[in-house]
């Protein structure tokens, strides 16, 4: 079940405790007016003797005409590792008195037990439906379940860690009701630390409201600081926290984080590090929307560390986790609770390094035991808009130092006389080990030869591999290798051609620790039907005079089958000797280095068969010469403008030429929109009269569409999306059919719908519907994406997941003869409608006073939900978890309300 509220503003107190030390703490707070800044501390509730004032700022805003007023307190020469309480006063008003612990020295614990814990939450977003604070008063029962009802948080949790979109725009707007108002059930008690989010960067003010907001800038670790608030280092007690802005990445981010883990490397107080950023690692759904610049270049940096134990990631409004291949290393996405992503929305794929893809809202604690170096964390789930869970808990997953690996493996197969038959299974010895840890993973690797420098099949696997949904059920997840024995691999008949082949198989258990590779056994496939003559070049493009490393395998193993290289205009002959060649000596598989060739072209690599010119592979084309270097002198172009184009270190080869084209086009398969002859190595060209668009320019070789260099993207004009729909008028539930053109062509691409004369950078979107980045399409927006209420409305296309439109926005009206509400009495203070209501539909809540709480109970008593701390007029319920039958709904308002409902 899923409440949604709309805004009530009022002028109550909550504080908001950041940047956290050892002797030192940050509390802010917002009020309507007020420059007073004061808080109260002391060691007891009932002596908070000590008062320091602060700092108050007044910003502006959509909305907030100098009255939004920012107040600042540093509390400073505290004790390490206490726990203080405090409240804080402006003018007339006075907050409830909390309580905080300051951070622990490096290297130490902060709990009596020897315990550092961390909660760590997504995506928040979402202004009006309660989801985020839902998320967070989960996680406030389940700490105060844990570890102690009568204990504040901050006895157990050090710090609360968000990983980015924590506001869906930067407005002030949305900072006080989205990040604030739903951190407050933890935030006077528990500091916050979180990072740049795309989000981050929309809105009116947009990352200036995240610079005024935030206190990041005194962050550093061992004196390293970051010179900016988009990303730093924090250690807590034996925990470095490394944040990444994956929004603003570099040269210089990346500097800064080798000089963070060389310090963290020799700190003989850092015992794990734990790395973040907002687009992640990895993801399943929206594939290809993660982080490259983590995946590819941070990433192969952190693992150098052996502290380096997480990453976190985010972006993605679901869980995952999985771990890399070859390093104790976790990552997940945290979740969030943020716009729906669940399974068939978009373009997914099973990748080997995500053990787990879990559509759910979702939050994680992390355990850390200092003095016995573990790493535990759990994750909670509150479930979906589909089905509520209690706390449910849906992963854990931990590293202990000191583990012994599992014992080395062996392959079991007898291949005494070598030769085997199709299909084959290879089966491992069981998994054994001298500690308490389960199997997680095999991994069996064949290869063409001894060494395993020519991989045929490279099978990594989990004992689980949780993807795609149970049936219909689109927040589930199936465990695609439930019933399969990971310690098997199975080579179906004909899946690999015949040959030699060498294998071997390693196990790792669930502390992430791998065993010893086996012994490598032998065996040679005979009667396979399957052939797969290859060729593979290491790149497809070279300096002139560097080597060539051309790879072979199955080849039919005769001492004269020979590869050769020539240009890309010659046919091999006698009458056309190639331009340079080499026997394979009988070697089935292997690899010739060419020593480079002198002149720039486009050349192929082939493989001939005994002495002949009978060619058995695909050609493949190569280039040799300059890296050529093609850029625009702007990314945006006005109307009309004129784009200029250079290019620098071309081969210049007879007819090359540069040409530009829409985005989504494929060179070859459609004329160029403007195109150029090149004359020179070094160049630029003046295109004119492109009419507004997304387009790429690159450059191409010898009048063909063989492109060397970089795509190089640009756009003209500002308002380049045409979109229509189908009618101008919809009743509702009526299904709307969206068709655009000259999209950006980006995976994240959007359909926005908004309430007539809303601002998307400011209001509340009503639904949201990606298109899969095509460039131009057509969708069918249906369900939950359609509007719930009469009115007018507007829909409009957004690029990248942002607020930035694109797009002519296009107006309909929604109508029903019916309304909601026939018979609505003024004198009455709380309706309740439609009653009785479908299952799946919505019923609205509308109450003259605020409601404080909601229970849901069955007529037999079973409370199946409760929200608390609502303080909000109207509410809307999604039955679609419940069973049709008879409902009791208590509202705590003025008064209890008791309503019976009925979901048919």
């Amino acid at each position: 079940m899923l409440f949604g509220s709309l805004f009530l503003k009022a002028q109550e107190l909550h504080p908001y405790l950041q940047a956290p030390t050892s002797n030192s703490i940050y509390v802010n707070w917002k009020t309507e007016d007020n420059t007073e800044s004061i808080v109260e501390y002391g060691n007891s509730p009932e002596a908070l003797t000590t008062i320091v004032n602060g700092t108050t700022d007044v910003f502006s805003d959509t909305g907030y005409d100098a009255n939004y007023y920012y107040h600042t307190v540093k509390v400073e020469d505290l004790a390490p590792n206490t726990k203080y309480y405090y409240r804080i006063r402006t003018g007339v008003l006075t907050s409830e008195v909390y309580s905080f612990k300051t951070m622990p020295l490096a290297g130490e614990a902060a709990t009596e037990d020897g315990h550092l814990r961390f909660l760590i939450l997504g995506d928040n977003q979402m202004r009006n439906v309660p989801r985020f604070d839902s998320l967070v008063s989960a996680a406030k029962r389940k700490i105060a379940e844990k570890w102690g009802a009568g204990l504040d948080p901050a006895d157990n949790i050090a710090m609360t860690v968000m990983v980015g979109d924590q506001v869906d725009v930067g407005t002030l707007d949305h900072y006080e009701n989205v990040h604030f108002k739903k951190n407050s059930g933890l935030s006077g008690y528990l500091p916050i630390q979180t990072l740049v989010g795309n989000h981050e960067t929309y809105g009116t003010l947009a990352m200036q409201a995240y610079y005024d907001h935030y206190i990041l800038d005194e962050i550093s670790y061992q004196g390293i600081s970051s010179g900016t608030e988009d990303y730093y280092a924090n250690q807590v007690g034996n925990t470095l926290f490394i944040a990444l802005d994956t929004e603003h990445t570099g040269i210089e981010q990346l500097s800064w984080v080798t000089q963070v883990l060389d310090a963290a490397n020799n700190d003989e107080t850092v015992d794990w590090i734990i790395s973040l950023g907002h687009r992640p690692y990895q993801a399943e759904q929206y594939i290809g929307d993660i982080s490259q610049w983590v995946r590819n270049t941070v990433m192969p940096i952190l693992v150098t560390s052996p502290k380096h134990i997480l990453h976190i990631g985010a972006h993605h409004h679901l869980y995952h986790r999985g771990q890399l291949k070859d390093t104790p290393t976790y990552q997940i996405i945290s979740g969030g609770v943020a716009w729906d992503q669940y399974w068939g929305m978009a373009a997914e794929e099973n990748y080997e390094d995500v053990q787990k893809t879990i559509s759910n809202w979702i939050y994680q604690i992390i355990d850390i035991d200092v003095n016995n170096n573990t790493f535990d964390v759990e994750a909670y789930s509150i479930g979906s808009v589909y089905n509520w869970k209690n706390n449910q808990l849906m992963d854990e997953f931990h590293h202990y130092k000191g583990v012994p690996a599992p014992e080395q493996p062996e392959i079991v197969n007898d291949f005494t006389g070598n030769d085997v038959e199709l299909p084959l299974e290879i089966e491992s010895s069981e998994y054994t080990t001298t500690s308490d840890e389960l199997l997680n993973s095999t991994q069996f690797l064949i290869g063409k030869n001894e060494d395993f420098t020519i991989v045929e099949k490279d099978v990594y696997r989990d004992f689980e591999d949780l993807y795609g949904p149970v049936g219909t059920q689109v927040d589930t997840s199936a465990n695609v290798n439930l019933g399969v024995d990971i310690t098997k691999l199975t080579l179906a008949e004909s899946e690999i051609p015949n040959g030699q082949y060498f294998v071997k198989v390693r196990h790792r258990d669930r502390n992430l620790g791998w065993s010893q590779w086996s012994e490598t056994k032998s065996f040679n496939i005979i009667n396979s039907t399957f052939a797969n003559t290859q060729i593979q070049l290491d790149t497809i493009a070279y300096q002139p005079n560097t080597p060539i490393t051309v790879s072979y395998s199955d080849t039919p193993g005769n001492s004269t089958d020979w590869i050769a290289l020539y240009k890309d205009e010659q046919t091999p002959g006698s009458a056309s000797p190639s331009q340079d060649w080499s026997y394979t000596n009988g070697q089935v598989s292997g690899t010739i280095v060419f020593d480079g060739l002198t002149d720039y072209g486009m050349y192929y690599a082939t493989l001939f068969e005994n002495d002949s010119y009978t060619e058995i592979v695909d050609r493949q084309t190569f280039y040799v010469g300059p890296f050529v270097e093609v850029t625009t002198d702007q990314e945006v172009y006005d109307s009309g403008s004129d784009v200029i184009v250079s290019f620098e270190n071309g081969p210049n080869l007879d007819n090359d030429w540069i040409g530009i084209y829409k985005v989504g086009q494929t060179p070859g398969s459609i004329n160029s929109t403007q195109w150029e002859y090149v004359t020179t190595a070094d160049g630029e060209f003046t295109f004119e009269g492109l009419a507004d668009g997304y387009y790429f320019v690159q450059y191409f070789l010898e009048d063909g569409y063989q492109s060397i260099g970089e795509k190089v993207f640009f756009q003209v004009g500002s308002q380049i999306t045409q979109l229509a729909i189908n009618k101008t008028v919809y009743n509702l539930n009526e299904n709307i059919i969206a068709t655009w053109t000259d999209a950006p062509g980006i995976i994240k691409d959007w359909l926005g719908i908004y309430h007539g004369g809303d601002d998307p950078n400011v209001d509340e979107l009503v639904s949201y519907t990606y298109f899969d980045g095509q460039p131009e399409g057509s969708k069918i927006i249906s369900g939950e994406a359609l509007p719930t209420e009469v009115g007018e409305y507007f829909i409009v296309v957004f690029t990248n997941d942002s607020y930035n439109e694109v797009s002519n926005r296009v107006t309909f009206e929604v109508e029903d003869e019916s309304a909601h509400v026939e018979n609505w009495d003024n004198e009455q203070p709380l309706m309740v409608y439609p009653n009785p209501a479908k299952a799946g539909e919505k019923t609205y809540i509308t109450c003259k006073y605020p409601i404080d709480q909601i229970d849901v109970f069955d007529m037999t008593g079973n409370l199946f939900y409760t929200s608390k701390n609502i303080k909000d007029y109207n509410f809307s319920l999604i039955n679609q978890s419940l069973p049709t039958g008879t409902y009791i709904l208590k509202i705590h308002s003025n008064k209890v309300y008791n309503v019976k409902v009925i979901i048919n």
